[in-house]
């Protein structure tokens, strides 16, 4: 488990061990739950089956600190296998959860015919093909982005400019899972779009800086081309595992201006990026702002969208984040629908336009389902002077 460098040791201590034993918990339960379907076909195999079910709960974590010590093949395979492993267990558990309800349920209304009672095995056999498809189905799925546009007016003259177009690009996650060939289809679509500007809107290297540097990713960035340039903002995943000065120096190294807390003013408008919400040094919006001309547009550019009243209260004009996936996997989309104000898609409020990306690229399990991966074209009209 990597956590940011902002949490103090006892505290990282007490975060990882709460983790780990929710998680061996959960993996432990289903197992049992497994072993209850199973059992009866695969008996002479008992301590095979346990010595597979540790071996997988622990992939993801062998191979994120063999990535530190050995890094390799074999660490990118754990890697991989532990990630995959991730989707299987939340939707068994969720599987489970439901069948346990429908249990109680029938225990009231016996609304489910006897046949289901003593099919347990074939049942569970069955739902164990349904989600291996589902992860077929969520890998495909993770690979189709689509392009998302917005046609909006700001109430406002930029100079000269009557109008801008943006491509905003949020949650890469370049690492061990979305590599070059992923990196190299974005870039060549964004090209084809001929915007005006770039923006990342974080979590553009997933962590670690040795798969970017590994497989060049770098000189892929420099080929966006954008005549006003390519920008980005820190992400959470940027600070993640301690190395977040190198990802940072690299994306700037691949000719991404990287900005935290800091605004520009470029061709009859400003451009703001803020720091990420996880960083100590993430300064007020309105320290940021400070001596700006509210007369012209007002970008942002700001990963996590929880601070869409404080871009309402500092007169921003656009604000565009990423950071929730849209849940990623269904139904988590229900969840980060009540924790986000906006957690995809557009949203106005007065003269503030919002738009949240659920991102290109995925973290944890390589999969999407209940959402495509997407670009944003963004189409902006300015008020004539």
């Amino acid at each position: 488990m990597i956590l940011p460098e902002t949490i103090g040791a006892s505290a990282r201590i007490a975060v990882i061990a709460i983790f780990l034993l929710l998680w061996g918990g959960l993996n432990y339960y289903l197992g049992w739950r497994g072993w209850h379907y199973f059992g009866d076909y695969i008996n002479p195999y008992r301590s095979l089956y346990w010595v597979l079910l540790i071996f997988l709960a622990s992939t993801y974590f062998l191979g994120r600190w063999g990535n530190h010590h050995y890094p390799g093949a074999v660490s990118d395979a754990l890697i991989w296998l532990g990630s995959y492993w991730m989707a299987f267990l939340f939707y068994a558990l969720l599987l489970n959860v439901l069948i346990d309800l429908l249990k109680v349920l029938d225990r009231v209304w016996r609304f489910m015919p006897d046949c289901l009672h003593h099919a347990a095995g074939p049942i569970a056999a069955a739902l164990f093909l349904l989600i291996i498809l589902g992860l077929v189905y969520g890998t495909v799925n993770a690979h189709r982005p689509v392009v998302t546009r917005y046609h909006i007016h700001v109430e406002k003259p930029a100079g000269e400019r009557e109008k801008l177009h943006i491509v905003m690009v949020s949650d890469i996650h370049l690492g061990n899972i979305v590599g070059r060939d992923r990196l190299e289809g974005m870039v060549k679509q964004i090209n084809q779009m001929q915007p005006e500007i770039v923006l990342l809107a974080g979590d553009i290297i997933d962590g670690d800086i040795r798969p970017f540097e590994q497989q060049a990713m770098g000189e892929l960035l420099r080929g966006i081309h954008a005549p006003l340039g390519v920008y980005a903002v820190p992400g959470n995943h940027e600070y993640l595992g301690g190395q977040y000065r190198q990802l940072l120096a690299a994306l700037q190294d691949s000719g991404v201006v990287v900005l935290r807390d800091q605004v520009l003013l470029l061709d009859g408008f400003y451009l703001a990026g803020r720091d990420d919400k996880i960083s100590r040094q993430r300064k007020p919006l309105a320290e940021v702002l400070a001596g700006v001309d509210h007369a012209y547009p007002i970008i942002l550019l700001d990963h996590n969208p929880v601070d869409i009243q404080e871009s309402l209260s500092n007169r921003v004009d656009l604000h565009l984040s990423g950071h929730t996936h849209a849940g990623q996997m269904f139904p988590l989309k229900f969840f980060t629908a009540r924790i986000f104000e906006q957690d995809w898609g557009y949203l106005q409020n007065g003269a503030l336009h919002v738009i949240v990306s659920n991102g290109y690229g995925t973290w944890g399990p390589p999969i999407r389902i209940g959402n495509r991966p997407e670009i944003v074209e963004i189409l902006i009209t300015f008020q004539g002077r």
